[in-house]
């Protein structure tokens, strides 16, 4: 079968995102048809690994990403002539000042590494230096299936390109040659993670639930989709939710013509799969939800390797 990659991602979190990337994968890893590498693209706050934790701790490995530029302070080069504080080198507010020792202080978490210091200091006593920005994380979990995800540093201003990184990190892996799908589990929002995440797909699934803030996200990242011009279905999560927003929210369907992948009512299996780790279609295989997930796997199949995306 054609290698397929899927990106699942929202306009806003905590809409089931991430609980419905694990039972997918978990669906994909019992299929005969499919081999699956699964990726965790939300690298500010990646937690699909609690889901989908490790087979065993000898499978985990590492590495560390350089890619977020900081200014470094020269102390020998520098005269103590204070005009980087004077003259406000530093847009950022990133430059203080240590009147003790009379030199200038980098505030790692504020500074941009945009170099300002580095070419206004008559001293050259500053200079600009990749440093420690994420990690990326692979292993084969429980399920059988390669899980890799990437994770950013507090301060680190780069997390596109984190996650673009985490993409071409699995393209190396051995297992990757056997692999006929990538299901990738994306940031919330619309910012550049989620372009790094879109970009490249094969098809996306947009994940949202019928309230004024879900169809408001929803647009948004549909929008990010279109600019790609790649194919995507909608997936709405508490779709049975009583509220009055049910109309217009259904109208705006109506009115576009999108697709519709599948439809999860509320259910409470899916909250206690995720009290005990685990995708809700092991958990609790009967449920409503879990019920509604296996026909989604089924029409997303059906999408991916017997229709033409458009």
């Amino acid at each position: 079968m054609e290698k397929k990659n899927v990106g699942i991602i929202s306009g806003k979190g905590g809409v089931g995102k991430t609980s419905l990337v694990a039972s997918l994968a978990s669906l994909a890893n019992k299929d005969p048809d499919l081999k699956t590498i699964v990726l965790d693209c939300d690298v500010d706050a990646p937690n699909l690994s609690l889901i989908l934790p490790a087979m065993a701790e000898d499978t985990i490995k590492s590495q560390d990403i350089y890619v977020t530029l900081k200014a470094t302070f020269l102390e020998q080069k520098c005269v103590n002539c204070k005009k980087c504080i004077d003259e406000h080198f530093c847009e950022f507010h990133a430059l203080g000042w240590d009147d003790d020792n009379q030199v200038p202080v980098v505030d790692y978490l504020a500074c941009e590494g945009c170099g300002a210091c580095k070419f206004l200091c008559p001293e050259h006593a500053f200079e600009i230096n990749s440093v420690k920005s994420g990690v990326i994380v692979s292993y084969i979990s429980e399920m059988g299936s390669p899980l890799v995800y990437g994770k950013t540093i507090l301060g680190s201003s780069t997390s596109g390109k984190l996650v673009s990184d985490t993409k071409e990190f699995v393209k190396n892996l051995k297992e990757f040659e056997e692999t006929n799908l990538t299901l990738i589990d994306g940031p919330p929002g619309i910012g550049c993670p989620v372009i790094a995440t879109v970009s490249g797909l094969d098809y996306v699934i947009t994940v949202t639930e019928p309230t004024p803030s879900g169809l408001h996200d929803l647009i948004r990242a549909i929008e990010v989709v279109q600019q790609f011009k790649i194919p995507f279905g909608i997936i709405i999560n508490k779709s049975d939710l009583k509220s009055p927003f049910q109309d217009k929210f259904k109208d705006y369907i109506d009115n576009t013509g999108f697709d519709i992948l599948g439809k999860i009512p509320f259910d409470l299996s899916i909250p206690k799969a995720m009290s005990f780790a685990e995708p809700v279609v092991d958990f609790a295989p009967d449920s409503k939800a879990s019920l509604s997930i296996k026909m989604i796997y089924q029409n997303l199949k059906e999408i991916l390797w017997n229709k033409t995306l458009i």
